[in-house]
Protein backbone atom coordinates (compact mmCIF):
# COMPACT_ATOMS: atom_id res chain seq x y z
CA UNK A 1 0.00 0.00 0.00
CA UNK A 2 2.32 2.87 1.55
CA UNK A 3 5.18 2.19 -1.19
CA UNK A 4 3.28 2.57 -4.49
CA UNK A 5 -0.04 4.47 -3.22
CA UNK A 6 1.78 7.83 -2.85
CA UNK A 7 3.30 7.38 -6.62
CA UNK A 8 -0.21 6.59 -7.58
CA UNK A 9 -2.03 8.93 -6.10
CA UNK A 10 -0.03 12.05 -6.98
CA UNK A 11 0.11 10.62 -10.38
CA UNK A 12 -3.86 10.85 -10.56
CA UNK A 13 -4.24 13.51 -7.34
CA UNK A 14 -6.00 15.92 -9.59
CA UNK A 15 -8.60 14.10 -10.32
CA UNK A 16 -10.35 16.03 -12.68
CA UNK A 17 -14.13 15.16 -12.93
CA UNK A 18 -16.63 16.29 -15.13
CA UNK A 19 -20.55 17.09 -14.28
CA UNK A 20 -22.60 14.55 -15.56
CA UNK A 21 -25.15 17.62 -17.15
CA UNK A 22 -23.49 18.81 -20.49
CA UNK A 23 -24.86 21.88 -21.55
CA UNK A 24 -25.42 22.72 -25.75
CA UNK A 25 -24.53 26.50 -26.95
CA UNK A 26 -26.62 28.02 -29.21
CA UNK A 27 -24.80 26.74 -32.37
CA UNK A 28 -25.82 23.00 -31.16
CA UNK A 29 -21.87 22.26 -30.74
CA UNK A 30 -21.67 20.74 -26.90
CA UNK A 31 -19.99 23.01 -24.79
CA UNK A 32 -17.49 21.29 -22.60
CA UNK A 33 -18.88 20.59 -19.31
CA UNK A 34 -17.64 22.48 -15.90
CA UNK A 35 -14.72 20.70 -14.10
CA UNK A 36 -13.82 20.30 -10.87
CA UNK A 37 -10.08 19.07 -9.51
CA UNK A 38 -9.61 16.86 -6.55
CA UNK A 39 -6.47 15.59 -4.79
CA UNK A 40 -7.22 12.60 -3.39
CA UNK A 41 -4.93 10.01 -1.41
CA UNK A 42 -6.09 6.79 -1.83
CA UNK A 43 -4.45 3.58 -0.49
CA UNK A 44 -5.84 0.06 0.36
CA UNK A 45 -4.51 -3.64 2.39
CA UNK A 46 -2.59 -1.76 5.00
CA UNK A 47 -2.24 -4.73 8.18
CA UNK A 48 1.34 -3.33 9.47
CA UNK A 49 2.57 -0.40 11.27
CA UNK A 50 5.90 -0.69 10.38
CA UNK A 51 7.94 0.32 7.01
CA UNK A 52 8.96 -2.24 4.21
CA UNK A 53 12.27 -2.94 3.06
CA UNK A 54 11.98 -2.96 -0.93
CA UNK A 55 13.60 -6.34 -2.36
CA UNK A 56 16.09 -6.17 0.52
CA UNK A 57 17.97 -3.58 -0.84
CA UNK A 58 17.69 -1.90 2.97
CA UNK A 59 15.42 0.80 1.83
CA UNK A 60 12.55 1.55 3.82
CA UNK A 61 9.41 2.90 2.39
CA UNK A 62 5.89 3.11 3.55
CA UNK A 63 4.91 3.08 7.10
CA UNK A 64 1.64 5.15 9.21
CA UNK A 65 4.42 7.03 10.11
CA UNK A 66 5.61 8.54 6.73
CA UNK A 67 2.56 8.86 5.43
CA UNK A 68 0.60 10.71 8.37
CA UNK A 69 3.09 13.82 7.25
CA UNK A 70 2.39 13.34 3.37
CA UNK A 71 -1.46 13.29 3.75
CA UNK A 72 -1.52 16.90 6.43
CA UNK A 73 0.87 18.70 3.65
CA UNK A 74 -1.68 17.50 1.13
CA UNK A 75 -4.68 18.55 2.99
CA UNK A 76 -2.93 22.08 4.25
CA UNK A 77 -1.99 22.59 0.85
CA UNK A 78 -5.32 21.97 -1.59
CA UNK A 79 -8.36 22.75 0.16
CA UNK A 80 -10.33 20.29 -2.51
CA UNK A 81 -8.71 16.99 -1.12
CA UNK A 82 -9.28 13.66 0.43
CA UNK A 83 -7.95 10.54 1.67
CA UNK A 84 -9.79 7.55 0.56
CA UNK A 85 -9.23 3.95 2.05
CA UNK A 86 -10.35 0.79 0.61
CA UNK A 87 -10.71 -1.76 3.48
CA UNK A 88 -8.48 -4.93 4.74
CA UNK A 89 -6.69 -3.53 7.88
CA UNK A 90 -7.56 -5.49 10.73
CA UNK A 91 -5.27 -8.46 10.05
CA UNK A 92 -2.75 -10.63 9.55
CA UNK A 93 -0.54 -9.51 11.65
CA UNK A 94 1.57 -10.46 14.17
CA UNK A 95 0.08 -6.94 16.34
CA UNK A 96 -3.60 -8.00 15.09
CA UNK A 97 -3.64 -11.67 16.76
CA UNK A 98 -3.14 -9.36 19.87
CA UNK A 99 -5.40 -5.83 19.61
CA UNK A 100 -8.00 -7.66 16.90
CA UNK A 101 -7.30 -4.89 14.41
CA UNK A 102 -7.80 -1.87 17.25
CA UNK A 103 -3.75 -1.40 16.56
CA UNK A 104 -4.51 0.25 13.09
CA UNK A 105 -7.27 2.67 13.79
CA UNK A 106 -5.00 4.92 15.81
CA UNK A 107 -2.76 5.05 12.31
CA UNK A 108 -5.80 5.65 10.15
CA UNK A 109 -7.16 8.57 12.43
CA UNK A 110 -3.42 10.12 12.24
CA UNK A 111 -3.51 9.84 8.47
CA UNK A 112 -6.99 12.01 8.36
CA UNK A 113 -8.63 9.18 6.12
CA UNK A 114 -12.01 10.76 5.10
CA UNK A 115 -14.32 7.50 4.16
CA UNK A 116 -13.40 3.45 4.17
CA UNK A 117 -15.44 0.97 2.77
CA UNK A 118 -14.73 -2.80 4.17
CA UNK A 119 -12.60 -5.28 3.00
CA UNK A 120 -12.61 -9.29 3.87
CA UNK A 121 -9.95 -8.61 6.63
CA UNK A 122 -12.56 -6.91 8.35
CA UNK A 123 -14.42 -10.25 9.61
CA UNK A 124 -11.19 -12.08 10.54
CA UNK A 125 -12.31 -11.71 14.41
CA UNK A 126 -15.93 -11.21 14.28
CA UNK A 127 -18.45 -8.49 13.86
CA UNK A 128 -18.03 -7.23 17.40
CA UNK A 129 -13.98 -7.02 17.00
CA UNK A 130 -15.35 -5.03 13.62
CA UNK A 131 -18.06 -2.59 16.10
CA UNK A 132 -15.14 -1.92 18.69
CA UNK A 133 -12.58 -0.61 15.47
CA UNK A 134 -15.59 1.67 14.02
CA UNK A 135 -16.31 2.84 17.20
CA UNK A 136 -12.85 4.12 17.60
CA UNK A 137 -12.66 5.20 13.85
CA UNK A 138 -13.11 9.22 13.48
CA UNK A 139 -14.27 8.36 9.96
CA UNK A 140 -17.48 6.52 8.23
CA UNK A 141 -17.41 3.48 7.02
CA UNK A 142 -18.95 3.01 3.85
CA UNK A 143 -21.01 -0.12 3.02
CA UNK A 144 -23.90 -0.80 0.76
CA UNK A 145 -23.88 -4.59 0.39
CA UNK A 146 -23.09 -6.45 3.54
CA UNK A 147 -25.15 -8.00 5.88
CA UNK A 148 -25.82 -9.20 9.57
CA UNK A 149 -27.58 -12.28 8.73
CA UNK A 150 -29.06 -11.93 12.37
CA UNK A 151 -30.95 -8.74 11.68
CA UNK A 152 -30.92 -8.87 7.31
CA UNK A 153 -29.86 -5.26 7.88
CA UNK A 154 -26.41 -3.70 6.80
CA UNK A 155 -23.65 -4.26 9.23
CA UNK A 156 -23.69 -1.77 12.26
CA UNK A 157 -20.92 0.59 12.42
CA UNK A 158 -21.41 1.28 9.04
CA UNK A 159 -23.34 3.62 6.17
CA UNK A 160 -23.93 3.02 3.06
CA UNK A 161 -22.86 6.29 1.58
CA UNK A 162 -21.99 10.05 2.59
CA UNK A 163 -22.04 12.76 0.56
CA UNK A 164 -19.26 16.08 0.69
CA UNK A 165 -19.67 19.43 -0.12
CA UNK A 166 -16.39 21.35 -2.23
CA UNK A 167 -16.11 24.56 -3.80
CA UNK A 168 -14.26 25.32 -6.94
CA UNK A 169 -13.77 28.36 -9.06
CA UNK A 170 -15.63 26.70 -12.10
CA UNK A 171 -18.51 25.38 -10.41
CA UNK A 172 -19.26 27.10 -6.71
CA UNK A 173 -20.04 24.91 -4.65
CA UNK A 174 -20.79 21.21 -5.75
CA UNK A 175 -21.64 17.91 -4.09
CA UNK A 176 -19.21 14.86 -4.17
CA UNK A 177 -21.28 11.35 -3.45
CA UNK A 178 -19.28 8.58 -1.99
CA UNK A 179 -20.55 4.66 -1.31
CA UNK A 180 -18.60 1.51 -0.52
CA UNK A 181 -18.85 -1.81 -1.59
CA UNK A 182 -16.85 -5.25 -1.46
CA UNK A 183 -17.18 -9.01 -2.63
CA UNK A 184 -19.29 -11.28 -1.94
CA UNK A 185 -17.52 -13.36 0.76
CA UNK A 186 -19.76 -16.59 1.20
CA UNK A 187 -19.09 -17.57 3.78
CA UNK A 188 -22.24 -17.61 6.74
CA UNK A 189 -19.89 -18.39 9.42
CA UNK A 190 -18.83 -15.21 9.86
CA UNK A 191 -22.87 -14.26 10.47
CA UNK A 192 -22.59 -12.28 7.67
CA UNK A 193 -24.24 -12.08 4.09
CA UNK A 194 -23.76 -10.18 1.08
CA UNK A 195 -25.57 -8.93 -1.90
CA UNK A 196 -24.14 -8.72 -5.55
CA UNK A 197 -21.99 -5.19 -5.68
CA UNK A 198 -23.22 -4.24 -8.64
CA UNK A 199 -26.65 -3.85 -7.87
CA UNK A 200 -25.78 -2.40 -4.93
CA UNK A 201 -23.91 0.30 -6.67
CA UNK A 202 -26.40 1.00 -8.95
CA UNK A 203 -28.91 1.51 -6.06
CA UNK A 204 -26.87 3.99 -4.05
CA UNK A 205 -25.90 5.80 -7.64
CA UNK A 206 -29.54 6.06 -8.42
CA UNK A 207 -30.30 7.86 -4.77
CA UNK A 208 -26.92 9.82 -4.57
CA UNK A 209 -27.76 11.05 -8.16
CA UNK A 210 -31.53 11.66 -7.62
CA UNK A 211 -32.23 12.49 -4.36
CA UNK A 212 -28.79 13.89 -3.08
CA UNK A 213 -28.20 15.68 -6.25
CA UNK A 214 -24.92 15.22 -6.02
CA UNK A 215 -22.50 16.60 -9.16
CA UNK A 216 -19.95 13.47 -8.83
CA UNK A 217 -20.12 10.11 -7.82
CA UNK A 218 -16.54 8.09 -5.93
CA UNK A 219 -17.53 4.59 -5.29
CA UNK A 220 -14.97 3.06 -3.16
CA UNK A 221 -14.61 -1.04 -3.90
CA UNK A 222 -12.60 -3.66 -2.41
CA UNK A 223 -12.56 -6.86 -5.23
CA UNK A 224 -11.26 -8.91 -7.18
CA UNK A 225 -9.65 -7.64 -10.62
CA UNK A 226 -11.96 -9.05 -12.83
CA UNK A 227 -14.94 -7.83 -10.62
CA UNK A 228 -13.93 -4.22 -10.72
CA UNK A 229 -13.57 -4.65 -14.66
CA UNK A 230 -16.99 -5.70 -14.58
CA UNK A 231 -17.84 -2.54 -11.96
CA UNK A 232 -16.23 -0.24 -14.14
CA UNK A 233 -17.87 -1.42 -17.39
CA UNK A 234 -21.43 -2.07 -15.73
CA UNK A 235 -21.95 0.76 -12.70
CA UNK A 236 -23.16 4.12 -14.73
CA UNK A 237 -22.84 7.42 -13.24
CA UNK A 238 -19.93 6.78 -11.19
CA UNK A 239 -16.68 9.03 -12.22
CA UNK A 240 -13.70 7.60 -10.19
CA UNK A 241 -13.51 4.20 -8.88
CA UNK A 242 -10.77 3.68 -5.52
CA UNK A 243 -10.37 -0.42 -5.06
CA UNK A 244 -8.31 -2.60 -3.01
CA UNK A 245 -7.87 -6.29 -2.39
CA UNK A 246 -5.61 -7.40 -5.25
CA UNK A 247 -2.27 -6.23 -3.75
CA UNK A 248 -0.85 -4.66 -6.91
CA UNK A 249 -0.76 -1.49 -7.91
CA UNK A 250 -2.49 -0.30 -11.09
CA UNK A 251 -4.68 3.23 -12.97
CA UNK A 252 -6.93 1.05 -14.79
CA UNK A 253 -8.90 3.40 -17.78
CA UNK A 254 -10.03 0.80 -20.49
CA UNK A 255 -12.66 -0.77 -19.17
CA UNK A 256 -15.18 2.08 -18.41
CA UNK A 257 -15.12 4.30 -15.14
CA UNK A 258 -11.51 4.60 -14.55
CA UNK A 259 -10.27 2.98 -11.02
CA UNK A 260 -6.92 3.11 -9.16
CA UNK A 261 -5.46 0.42 -6.82
CA UNK A 262 -2.82 0.04 -4.88
CA UNK A 263 -0.30 -2.28 -3.66
CA UNK A 264 -0.19 -3.42 0.25
CA UNK A 265 1.74 -1.99 3.39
Amino acid sequence: MFSYVTKLAVASAALTMLASVHADNCGGIAERPPTAELQVLAYNDVYEMKSVDVDGSGIQVGGPSRVVPFAKTLKKKYENSLVLFAGDTMSPSLWSAYFKGMHMVDAHNAIGVDFACLGNHEFDFGIDAFLNVSAKSKFPWLNANAYEIATDKLLRGTIPNAVKTFSSPTMGSFKVGFFGVMYDMQDSSKGMKWTDPIVAAKEQVKYLRTVEKVDFVIALTHQFLEDDNKFSQEVAGVDMIYGGHDHSAMLQTQFGTPYLKADLD
